[in-house]
């Protein structure tokens, strides 16, 4: 007795005889390139019954595969015999299930490797192509996005060590400003000036004088060697402070006040963010070639990808409120909080269920402290 096949109709059961043919045929082609999994080395108790050796059962299954090609419906012996089988590959593909490769086969379809697979994945699970295209799609995006974030971190990270070392150029220059101001103060304070004279500023108390080596040139005479010393001292610091603040534009403020605070916020709060971020990708990705190459893919890792990427996000935004200014851990001890905020998002992201745990733990102990 025939009966019509549709292609593209979704399987609705597991006894299906085109689903189990084509899982079977997947799992002897990922078999076959593995050499360490020998299959003519018999495993007891999985064999399907009446079949003493691995011949004996791809024997009694290829005529099975010819009659379910042409639309033959099989007895319930048959069916038993695909069942088993099919159990009895999957044990040896383990971890891996005649699924996974279908899926993988999908997902991957483009790949030389996949080719030969590529139609028995589409008979046994038509309705998984639209969901193996998706990934697909998404994972080169996830790729190329966890680029741009790489090189947008490497910015900041940039934009952070040039600031910090303009920031720390100018408050060494004003602690200079700072001592020099005390050493005029106390040699003002030690001038002696005509009762009643007005006290000027020290460094424009001088008076011009013809230059003794060229009458036509006019130079400054100080009133003692000190006096011009330190204000050679204060031309010499007004034009570093000059140059410090004529290159701090336009990718810095010009307030030396407002330059850190902005880069507490790029340093605390903005690259924690993009670090969980990245972390969360580092993981999606390394997870995902990882599957792919042990054939492990499955529909639903998709949607667990997508919550992976946005659990890291969220943690790096957590992680910015859950430290100090100076980027010091307030919450975990060191060494890890000397990582700092960036470096503890990036691990965040990356080891969601490591911070699941610390998290469990601390509402664990809050919990028994309030009892």
């Amino acid at each position: 007795m025939l009966q019509p096949i549709i292609p593209n109709e979704s399987r609705s059961t597991a006894l299906d005889p085109e689903l189990l043919t084509a899982e079977i045929s997947l799992l002897l082609d990922y078999l076959s390139g593995l050499p360490e999994r020998t299959l003519t080395a018999r495993a007891p108790g999985h064999l399907p019954p009446g079949c003493e050796t691995y011949d004996d059962a791809l024997s009694r299954y290829f005529p099975i595969d010819e009659r379910v090609r042409g639309g033959e419906v099989l007895e319930p012996p048959d069916l038993q015999f695909l069942l088993e089988l099919r159990d009895f590959l999957n044990s040896r593909a383990e971890p891996a299930t005649g699924a996974s490769i279908a899926f993988t086969t999908l997902v991957i379809r483009r790949l030389p490797e996949a080719r030969k697979g590529k139609a028995d994945a589409e008979r046994a699970y038509p309705e998984w192509v639209p969901m193996a295209r998706a990934l697909s799609r998404t994972m080169v995006g996830l790729l190329c996005f966890a680029v741009l974030i790489t090189l947008t971190v490497a910015t900041l990270a940039a934009y952070i060590y040039i600031g910090n070392a303009k920031a720390t150029n100018l408050a060494d220059l004003n602690a200079q400003f700072k001592a020099l101001d005390e050493e005029i103060l106390r040699e003002e304070v030690a001038a002696t000036h005509p009762p009643n004279a007005a006290v000027l500023y020290y460094c424009s108390d001088v008076e011009s004088v013809p230059s003794p080596s060229n009458p036509t040139e006019m130079v400054e005479r100080f009133h003692t060697v000190a006096q011009l010393h330190l204000c050679a001292r204060l031309s010499d610091l007004r034009r570093k402070q000059d140059l410090a603040y004529a290159n701090l534009s336009p990718w810095f403020p010009r307030d030396d006040r407002a330059l850190p605070a902005d880069l507490n916020v790029v340093s605390g709060y903005v690259l924690p963010v993009l670090m969980g971020l990245l972390g969360s990708m580092t993981y999606v990705l390394r997870r995902y070639l990882r599957s792919v190459g042990d054939r492990l893919l499955t529909p639903r890792d998709l949607r667990e990808y997508i919550v992976r990427l946005v659990l890291g996000t969220v943690f790096g935004v957590a992680i910015g409120f859950f430290t100090s200014a100076s980027g010091q851990a307030e919450v975990i001890t060191n060494p890890i909080g000397a990582l700092g905020a960036p470096a503890l998002a990036f691990l965040a992201g990356y080891g969601v269920e490591a911070v699941f745990r610390l998290l469990d733990g601390m509402a664990d102990q809050f919990s028994a402290a309030r009892k």
